[in-house]
């Protein structure tokens, strides 16, 4: 939830939905891909490096002594140990679909209170 405040704080809602859009239809590697290409910044990637480098998320997906990397090209070589592991593609997918739902949740709530 945390994660999901601080992306509603950050992204812009259009690339929220775009990024939601992408990942439920074509993965997370798709979902980077296109973060990593039409952001104009990093802000929201970085907002989901950290969110994957939590102490409680990171060791789901990597070993203790690995953590997900910039540039881009090393966060694909670090997405492909993951990837060796269908579920826990699967189990990445899902983590970054509720974040992003709640993220936009933050926003709608945000935007009737005036608040963003």
């Amino acid at each position: 939830m945390e994660h999901g405040q601080k992306l509603a704080d950050i992204c812009d809602e259009i690339d929220l939905r775009k990024s939601l859009g992408i990942l439920k239809e074509d993965g997370v590697y798709a979902m980077f891909l296109w973060l990593e290409y039409t952001s104009g910044d990093d802000v929201c990637m970085n907002c989901f490096l950290n969110f994957l480098n939590e102490d409680s998320i990171k060791p789901l997906f990597l070993n203790d002594d690995k953590y997900f990397r910039k540039p881009f090209d090393q966060f694909c070589k670090d997405l492909r140990d993951v990837a060796k592991d269908i579920d826990k593609v699967f189990l990445m997918k899902r983590l970054l679909e509720r974040t992003l739902t709640y993220a936009l949740y933050h926003r709608k709530i945000a935007s009737k209170d005036g608040v963003s």
